[in-house]
């Protein structure tokens, strides 16, 4: 709980004056406070306004627990010329009547003045009592009087403190007079004083004999607090956006780091099922089996030297069947297109799925919430490199698509090699012409080696019988059995060997180069049909599997194509978010007076803090405040600054659902955060600071005791002054933050004012002066008298 304000206070706005003063009131209070209500209405909404607005405050007054009476403060600004004749009264009765009816109990209507703990103090701006539209003021306020002394349904209104356009120092602009009355609610009621003699003596009901009417004569010197918040936040996230501006629109990068920032795509990837993938090769072999094409292929091809064509056709049937044969489809066939088509669909589904997660990825990879967004300008250059090249692609598969249109006529069926085999398998010699001249080999082999054989025996056998023969004649001769004799059989052996071997050897090596080349084209035809069926067959349905893939290929890269161009527009759109959060941050310095430098530091806070004037200035010069708020940041680094904004505004479902920084609450929370050690230290705690405060003290409490005059001298109905109560007491209201420098300032002002240290860390220091106790028929004499030339003036006044 804010300890600035000690009891339920409700600040009451009437009217344009009156809401200005409120405005005005807010810029410089420190903090909100449960205790303390704000409400800006007209004369006639006062009941329906202050009804829901004391309930809470009432509520957190007696939750407090610490203190024994339960009090209510009422401050009301207007300008009693604004509006009609009986506003003034219209609002101070709803007030009377709703305490009257709700909180009768609490606060008990007939105690003595000195007793009661509810009060109205009404702060009325009238013109100079010396103009003649001052009567019409007063008059209203005559009116208000007599209602508060002809004992109302709740005596509420305790003060009529008159604030007057011109003072014995001069006439005050508009923006004086709001300021006037601004710095008393402050003084009054958010100075953390409330409870101090000098400010509850000034709050108190008057006792019953005294006056209605007072003055208030104040001038203050101080910073605007709640508006210094609001620039300080407002610059640090403007420094925080602009760096992260910056990053995001940087020049081009090289191509190659630009394709590195979205290799995490592994686009390659994305059509492989519709080019050689799963899906591909089912819906080309369907296509092959519907084309009836030959898939039993032999794994070896082989051709003995002596086979027939005949043989060589049945041991290699395959490939002697036609690539494709047009036949109508059956029922399985249909159920196994379905099928196919349905295996194609998920394919497509994958592939959509598989861009998705690369676009992830790249995202994950290069701009998560702690990369800082440095890479922004490489991704999406990147991902626009790949878009142009998917581009290309589809050109590419547009002119495939054009030579499978199914409208233009078909041409000559495929069937690869077949005519080339059939001519090699008529060149073939027969079997019986290769039997015919192995024989014919092999009798000529035979012969050959025989009759070499024997000549080479014949010589041998003659050299064992030469010489002079010598003939034995015997008596008898005896017949001698012979055998079979293997030297004579020896020659034709050898020569049926030879004669086997020369025509096995014929028909074997002229049997394999004769079919070398029939060996040759089957295996061509061979590996054409595998190509063949791979790509779908060679008949219609391989044109249409093929053209149905291509179809896939370009639905699909067009679809990587949006998603791509989705990422790139999703980019786009954080770099017009930023600038967008960018700009309405220097909005918001500009409606505060402040035209951002090149660093914070060097801004101009003399517009935010306002020119000055004869009653109201600025307690620190404005370059000092500017260096003061620039270091009192909890990190200095703007681009640090800059990496932690973007982590906590980071939006929870990443960049391809929102944008970084495009909450200007979770911005703005942030950029409190950034300048909360603003609030934990007073500029008055600095050195600089505390002195320079000090001079200006010393300079604007020079002219304090010309300045802090009643606007005129009350009469009584005899024409002689009225003293009233208080006349001309006053007090200084100053920061406890800087005493000692403050201190020093304020004794060296020659109206010596008691001064009250507040505990508040405002730098704001209040020249307050008071006279009460004057009815309004007093004041009205008092500014007749005006007009004459002498004024007596009253004892007491200073």
């Amino acid at each position: 709980m804010d300890a600035a304000v000690s009891y339920p206070t409700v600040l009451l706005g009437l009217g344009r004056f009156g809401h200005e003063v409120i405005g005005r009131a807010l810029q410089s209070l420190e903090a909100s406070s449960p205790l303390l209500g704000v409400l800006r209405c007209e004369p006639s909404g006062v009941a329906a306004g202050l009804q829901p607005l004391l309930e809470d405050l009432l509520r957190a007054g007696r939750g407090s627990g610490e203190r024994r009476d339960q009090r209510l403060d009422l401050i009301a600004f207007a300008a009693a010329l604004q509006g009609g004749d009986q506003d003034l009264l219209v609002a101070c009765d709803q007030a009377a009547r709703l305490l009257a009816e709700g909180y009768g109990a609490m606060f008990p209507p007939d105690r003595p003045p000195e007793q009661r703990t509810a009060s109205l103090h009404l702060v009325v701006q009238v013109p100079a009592l010396s103009n003649p539209r001052a009567s019409v003021a007063l008059a209203r306020l005559a009116a208000l009087e007599s209602w508060a002394r002809s004992r109302p349904v709740f005596p509420l209104l305790a003060r009529i403190w008159v604030v007057s356009q011109q003072t014995a120092a001069g006439t005050l602009t508009s923006e004086e007079m709001v300021s006037t009355c601004a710095s008393f609610a402050l003084g009054m009621v958010a100075s953390g004083l409330r409870t101090e003699d000098e400010v509850s003596r000034r709050l108190a009901h008057p006792a019953l004999d005294e006056g209605l009417v007072g003055f208030v004569s104040l001038a203050s010197v101080e910073l605007p607090e709640s508006r210094l918040r609001a620039y300080a936040a407002a610059r640090a996230a403007y420094d925080g956006l602009g760096v992260l501006v910056e990053r995001v629109q940087e020049p081009g990068t090289d191509a190659t780091l630009a394709m590195g920032a979205v290799s995490a795509l592994q686009r390659d990837r994305w059509l492989a099922p519709f080019v050689e993938g799963q899906a591909a090769q089912l819906s080309r072999r369907l296509a092959a089996e519907l084309s009836r094409s030959p898939v039993d292929l032999p794994a070896d091809i082989h051709v003995g030297p002596l086979d027939t064509p005949e043989e060589i056709r049945a041991r290699h049937a395959g490939l002697f069947k036609p690539a494709s044969v047009e036949a109508a489809p059956t029922t399985v066939d249909q159920a196994r297109t379905d099928e196919t088509f349905r295996a194609l669909d998920r394919a497509e589904a994958e592939v959509a799925s598989s861009v998705e997660q690369g676009i992830q990825a790249v995202f994950d990879a290069s701009l998560g919430p702690t990369s800082g967004l440095s890479q922004l300008p490489a991704v999406e250059q990147g991902l626009k490199r790949v878009i142009a090249q998917l581009h290309d692609e589809q050109v590419q598969e547009d002119a495939t698509l054009r030579k499978l249109d199914p409208s233009q006529p078909p041409g000559p069926p495929v069937d690869p090699h077949r005519e080339e085999l059939e001519h090699a398998l008529l060149a073939l010699p027969s079997r019986g012409m290769a039997f015919a001249a192995a024989a014919a080999l092999a009798l000529a082999v035979l012969l050959g080696v025989s009759f070499g054989t024997l000549s080479l025996m014949t010589p041998a056998a003659a050299s064992a019988g030469t010489g002079p023969a010598r003939v034995q004649v015997t008596a008898s001769a005896t017949p001698v059995a012979t055998g079979f004799d293997w030297r004579e059989a020896m020659p034709w052996i050898v020569g049926v060997l030879a004669a086997l071997g020369a025509g096995g050897g014929w028909l074997y090596f002229v049997g394999n180069h004769t079919r070398k080349e029939v060996r040759r084209v089957l295996k061509l035809r061979r590996d054409a049909l595998e190509s063949l069926v791979s790509r779908g067959g060679g008949g219609r349905r391989a044109k249409q599997a093929e053209l149905q893939l291509v179809v896939r290929r370009k639905r699909a890269r067009r679809g990587a194509i949006l998603a791509l161009e989705n990422a790139v527009a999703r980019l786009q759109a954080v770099r017009h978010a930023l600038l967008e959060a960018r700009d309405r941050k220097r909005q918001e310095l500009l409606s505060l007076g402040v035209t951002p430098a090149a660093e914070a530091r060097l801004d101009d806070l003399g517009p935010l803090l306002g020119a000055g004037g004869l009653l109201h200035g600025s307690l620190v010069p404005p370059e000092v405040i500017s260096r003061w708020i620039a270091a009192r940041r909890e990190i200095s680094e703007d681009r640090v600054w800059a990496d932690r904004l973007l982590e906590g505004a980071w939006p929870e479902g990443g960049l391809l659902e929102d944008v970084p920084c495009g909450d200007p609450e979770r911005v703005a929370e942030l950029s409190r955060r950034q300048v909360q050690p603003m609030g934990e230290r007073s500029v008055l705690d600095d050195p600089e600071g505390g002195q320079q405060a000090a001079d200006v003290l010393r300079d604007f409490g020079a002219r304090m005791g010309a300045v802090l005059a009643p606007p005129c001298q009350p009469l009584n109905a005899h024409g002689d002054p009225v003293l009233g109560l208080r006349p001309g007491e006053g007090f200084v209201i100053a920061p406890s933050a800087g005493r000692d420098t403050l201190d020093a300032g304020l004794r060296d002002v020659p109206t010596r004012l008691p001064v009250l240290w507040s505990p508040s860390k405002a730098a704001r220091v209040i020249f307050l002066r008071t006279w009460e106790g004057f009815s309004v028929e007093e004041v009205t004499r008092g500014a007749r008298s005006l007009s004459q030339p002498a004024v007596v003036a009253p004892r007491g006044a200073r």
